[in-house]
């Protein structure tokens, strides 16, 4: 897109934008997963016999 709006990126604006964006998407996906997740209920354990 840079590039054709007539801008030149060198290596290190390259990589900061592709790590930029991967960490966008993780970060999306994580967010997917987590609200995707049945709901947790916790249990109480039960109290092993004690001699």
């Amino acid at each position: 897109m840079a590039r054709q709006q007539g801008h030149e990126l060198n290596g290190q604006e390259r990589l900061i934008i592709r790590t930029r964006l991967s960490t966008a998407l993780s970060a999306k996906e994580r967010h997917r997963q987590r609200m995707e997740a049945p709901s947790y209920q916790w249990v109480k354990p039960n109290n092993p016999r004690r001699q």
